[in-house]
């Protein structure tokens, strides 16, 4: 019988390296006030402005309520405004004047998480890793 090595459990390996990536930028997120989760969040409402939730959690590979809960907490605190679409069914984003100005704040933050990322693996292994991850995120 043959032994499965579970050491290269691609699943494991991910969830493993996916939970130490954000604990890195979640250091670095809570000096704004924010996680990792709601700047994704917020960025990704700024790079597609005015779309809809559907629209949303498919651009971050997120399930609707996950994002709804983290899109609640940024209406709360005045990051981010939602209204109805033209069809009144469903919710369209866009960042207010203070998301963008947390934006821009935590920008250099972000920038640095990616350095640190890049200076662990080099340069090279860094591209091969992320273009790995884009081909995974499409299994």
């Amino acid at each position: 019988m043959q032994e499965d090595d579970f050491s290269l459990c691609v699943l494991d390996n991910a969830r493993k390296a996916a939970r130490a990536v954000s604990r890195h930028y979640d250091r670095l997120a809570r000096q704004v006030g924010m996680t990792a989760g709601q700047f994704s969040v917020l960025v990704a409402i700024r790079q597609v402005r005015e779309r809809t939730t559907a629209d949303l959690a498919d651009r971050l590979s997120m399930d609707r309520t996950t994002l709804v809960r983290n899109v609640a907490l940024l209406e709360r605190d005045g990051l981010v405004v939602s209204a109805l679409a033209g069809d009144g069914k469903a919710k369209r984003y866009s960042v207010t004047d203070r998301g963008e100005a947390l934006l821009q704040e935590a920008l250099p933050l972000w920038r640095k998480a990616q350095k640190d990322v890049e200076e662990h693996l080099g340069t090279d292994e860094f591209l091969k890793t992320i273009n790995a991850l884009q081909r995974l995120s499409q299994l």
